[in-house]
């Protein structure tokens, strides 16, 4: 009786951290619904509006502002808008970065429609490279993160599953290039639809998908890729115990009481 009691606990507070969860998810599509309308992400679609965000060199942080962004002792070294990077939405969400054996830094950039992809030169100032589009539909929500290499791309659009892209394909890029989801990726995983957030636990090869889909047996839990071999990934398993996840961190524990 009293396991039933406690398993029937657990239920209702997975169910009751889902629905919250989703209550917020419709609270900001409202918001940004209301911005589209408002024309917010349409702002440099005037040539005169996109020179004056890219001015030449950085713009220093002079009382708490770098250009129009608010600042605390940061500089805004390079500006690109998501049209100027490829996105027909104009719409972004989510970055995350990788640096090549040689030195050269590259930006993953999360967008609603897909990723985009950038350099980062030794002046701090943007070049953008590439794209890689959604794998399925659109989403506001789209994450990444990058083990040896590999980005790893996950999303909250209906059946995007785990894009897996080589950021070595940017190295010998001269012109930007907009890659095919068919013949560009190393690997399409799609064994958990949906997710919110993309965990990349680098000294083990793996990768943990949280605030997968709610309608599958792992209820949103953390469910785990082995990309060991990022051109077969596989996995062992997920944690639906505790229902819905939101983010995590990964690590090996080796301190005391080990």
């Amino acid at each position: 009786m009293k396991l039933s009691l406690v398993l029937l606990l657990g239920l209702a507070s997975s169910l009751h951290a889902q629905g919250e969860m989703d209550r917020l998810m419709a609270m900001k599509i409202k918001h940004w619904d209301s911005m589209r309308a408002a024309g917010a992400f349409n702002k440099y679609d005037n040539a005169n509006a996109r020179m004056q965000a890219q001015a030449v060199g950085p713009i220093a942080c002079v009382n708490g502002k770098a250009g129009e962004y608010s600042c605390d002792k940061v500089n805004l070294q390079s500006f690109l808008s998501h049209a100027e990077m490829g996105s027909s939405t104009k719409e972004g969400n989510d970055v995350w970065g990788w640096t090549s054996a040689d030195g050269r830094e590259f930006g993953a950039v999360g967008q609603t429609d897909g990723t985009a992809f950038v350099e980062i030169d030794k002046a701090g100032a943007l070049k953008y490279l590439g794209r890689l589009p959604t794998q399925t539909v659109s989403s506001p929500w789209r994450d990444m993160k990058v083990i040896n290499g590999y980005v790893y791309i996950g999303s909250e659009a209906a059946g995007h599953g785990l894009q897996i892209f080589d950021m070595r394909k940017l190295l010998t890029l001269t012109r930007p290039k907009t890659f095919s989801i068919q013949t560009d990726l190393t690997a399409w995983y799609s064994g958990f639809g949906s997710s919110h957030n993309i965990v990349a636990h680098e000294e083990k090869n793996m990768i943990y998908a949280v605030g997968t889909s709610r309608n599958l047996p792992c209820r949103g839990g953390l469910f785990m890729v082995d990309v060991s071999n990022p051109a077969r990934p596989t996995s062992p398993g997920c944690v639906s115990q505790d229902g819905y996840v939101h983010d995590a961190q990964c690590v090996v524990y080796n301190g005391p009481d080990t």
